[in-house]
């Protein structure tokens, strides 16, 4: 898992907000935004030296793309009377992988013989089938809106 956003972290001296309370508020956020944003609940291992730690988290993702959108995973974590909001990104993005395995392929193509290009281009035709600058932009997109979610919920 990759870091989406900055680890969040502010004051907690009653130590009472819960994943709950970050849900809410990141479904009430994400609705003012206008973003569509669906919510299911895990578990993450974290690992440090000597140390193996299981957090309950949510996992964040755009309902019509669960499989072909990054997923975002929230879990908190917790040192005196602050507490820490992390937020990381998992799974895979049908049209960024697509679009870095054109970039490479373009890239690989440059200085070679007129044959080699031609065979390469024909390769990644095929193996991009489906690769839209649109869908990929649209994306980027969601991405963006859901950072703003995060920037105003916190």
């Amino acid at each position: 898992m990759a870091d989406f956003h900055a680890t969040i972290y502010f004051d907690d001296e009653s130590n009472s907000t819960s994943l709950n309370d970050i849900k809410i508020r990141l479904e009430q956020t994400a609705e003012n935004v206008g973003i569509p944003l669906a919510f299911s609940h895990s578990k993450i291992t974290t690992y440090k030296v000597f140390c193996k730690t299981i957090h309950d988290c949510i996992i964040l993702y755009h309902p019509d793309h669960k499989r072909d959108y990054y997923n975002f995973c929230v879990y908190l974590s917790r040192q005196d009377n602050r507490i820490f909001i992390h937020i990381k990104m998992f799974g895979r993005s049908k049209q960024f992988n697509k679009h870095a395995r054109s970039e490479k392929a373009k890239a690989d193509r440059l200085g070679k013989e007129l044959a080699y290009q031609l065979g390469s281009m024909l390769g990644s035709c095929l193996y991009n089938i489906g690769k839209s600058t649109r869908k990929l932009e649209e994306e980027q997109e969601y991405y963006s809106a859901l950072d703003q979610v995060f920037e105003k919920t916190f």
